[in-house]
């Protein structure tokens, strides 16, 4: 009789445990849905914090994206023939509706190169932020989308999710060629300005 209350009172016992255990890991579990998911470089992990956003100067509109990739492919030296910059941007795919307008009307339009549309140039600004400002510019002039792909990665995917877990990243390639570029180093010109303002007794 003893025996069979002490069993009884285990498996109370136990059923009692895995229950705050169910409610306690559930508790801590986020679930993150499309309406909830974080967005921005905020989300990810670049040395030092450098990282890179571009602002694109349409006609209808100016908006600024954040990219988690930037390559100069081609234009430094400048813009001779064969030597016009080219760049390359990658970000996780969506929320860029005036850029996707771009990439649909490069597509639509592409073989009839003498029609003019409304996303056919435009200028974009690349700067490489690190806490809030700016470290490096690149001022790209009327540019183009020469080039469109959308990749899932798989083979470095930590890059793309936090939390020591591995996950598919599915991201946008947009490459760019522009007809000509200036590039920026907006510390240097902080401390040249300062430098001119300084008061003859500092």
């Amino acid at each position: 009789m003893i025996s069979q209350k002490i069993t009884y009172t285990s498996v109370i016992a136990a059923i009692a445990i895995a229950s705050i255990a169910l409610v306690v890991g559930l508790s801590q579990t986020q679930s993150t849905t499309a309406q909830t998911a974080p967005v921005g470089n905020n989300v990810y992990v670049f040395a030092e914090g450098v990282a890179p956003q571009a602002t694109f100067v349409f006609k209808d509109a100016t908006v600024t994206y954040d990219f988690q990739l930037f390559s100069q492919t081609q234009g430094f030296g400048g813009g001779g023939r064969g030597n016009s910059p080219e760049f390359t941007l990658i970000r996780i795919a969506g929320n860029t509706p005036y850029l996707g307008k771009a990439v649909d009307d490069a597509h639509t339009y592409t073989t009839r190169s003498g029609l003019d549309f409304p996303y056919k140039e435009f200028d974009v600004k690349v700067n490489l932020m690190q806490a809030g400002e700016p470290v490096k510019t690149l001022d790209y002039h009327r540019c183009n989308i020469s080039n469109y792909k959308v990749d899932t990665r798989t083979d470095n995917e930590e890059g793309y999710t936090t939390g020591g877990k591995t996950g598919f990243a599915v991201t946008e390639i947009f490459t760019f060629a522009c007809g000509g570029y200036q590039p920026y180093t907006p510390q240097y010109d902080q401390i040249v300005a300062d430098e001119q303002n300084k008061k003859p007794y500092q």
